[in-house]
């Protein structure tokens, strides 16, 4: 019985190492109380989004990148009943095997209704330029 679990750990291991390999960090934010929140997706998903050269326009415009973030939220999150935006900008993914692929960030001002009390946060997605919106993540480690 020793020789299975030795084997099931050998087989975990390699999994989520394998797994660990394929993940790209896109970026990670630090809030004012020290929490992290990363943003993370898989090489395979990069692998599907369109190069994009700086002297042309980018394959997935502005105003679809806001509209699908906007949109993300309001499905996420849907006690959120007001999305403005605050910021948005273009960065580059920094992994060499995905030169040319660029995401949005897209950050906004969301207002709810909690129970008859207002609240409002800061929140922000990425937005690749398949369309494909990748959103907060809070690491293992997180504090």
């Amino acid at each position: 019985m020793k020789i299975n679990t030795i084997a099931l750990f050998g087989v975990l291991f390699f999994a989520t190492q394998a797994f660990a390999g394929n993940v790209i960090q896109l970026t990670t934010h630090i809030d004012e109380h020290g929490k992290r929140t990363e943003f993370v997706t898989t090489k395979d998903v990069l692998a599907k989004c369109p190069t994009w050269k700086t002297d042309k326009e980018p394959p997935f415009p502005i105003h679809k990148a806001i509209d699908v973030a906007q949109q993300w939220i309001k499905k996420k999150y849907p006690k959120f009943t007001d999305i403005r935006i605050v910021a948005i900008s273009l960065s580059p993914i920094w992994e060499p095997d995905f030169q040319d692929r660029w995401y949005y960030s897209v950050t906004t001002s969301a207002a709810a209704d909690l129970d008859g009390v207002s609240a409002s946060s800061f929140f922000n997605v990425m937005v690749l330029m398949d369309g494909t919106v990748i959103g907060p993540t809070s690491p293992r480690n997180n504090e």
